[in-house]
């Protein structure tokens, strides 16, 4: 239950308050006139003069001349190992006649180890104007669960939407195949 104050006060009281604010309002403004007054005028203050400001000079256009024929350089041959690095994402999509199926696109937009912060992702996209249907929480191998928008008819929807949730914010968004 809130608790409220009354404050009471007299008469006397009230103009006590006025003259004291007066007081010290006529106080603070007395020691700013006496500092000034403490203080040389400026035109007594050796003042630096300021540095001249250079100017821009504009430089004479170049005068084309014959380009010098370009020369081999010999480039030392190298036998380092290739390595590879895991990709947490594809790069590319297959297209439909390398797929051999084309199935409906999803744009992933996490995948999380605790439910709880799936639907608290789920709960952010629906908040940017997708509606409840269109967002899913799927589980997925290892205990995670992936959040995911969609379905899309093609990549390239499915590729501004993904742009999109990069743009608010969900970084790893990215385009998946089912």
């Amino acid at each position: 239950m809130p608790r409220y104050f009354e404050i009471i006060i007299t008469g006397r009281q009230l103009a006590a308050l006025v003259v004291g604010v007066t007081l010290a309002i006529a106080l603070a403004f007395g020691l700013g006139v006496g500092v000034r007054l403490i203080q040389p005028p400026l035109h007594e203050v050796a003042v630096m003069p300021p540095e001249p400001t250079p100017v821009w000079q504009p430089t004479p256009p170049a005068i084309p001349t014959a380009a010098p024929t370009p020369q081999a350089i010999p480039i030392p041959a190298t036998t380092a190992t290739p390595v590879h690095l895991p990709t947490e994402r594809p790069k590319a999509l297959p297209t439909a006649a390398a797929a051999g199926k084309v199935g409906p696109r999803f744009v992933q937009v996490a995948a999380l180890g605790k439910r709880e912060q799936a639907d608290g992702v789920r709960n952010r996209v629906v908040a940017l104007g997708y509606t409840p249907k269109q967002v899913l929480v799927q589980p997925a191998p290892g205990g995670k669960f992936r959040v995911r928008v969609g379905p899309f008819p093609d990549v390239e929807s499915a590729g501004r939407v993904a742009a999109r949730l990069r743009a608010e914010g969900f970084g790893g968004a990215f385009v998946v195949n089912e």
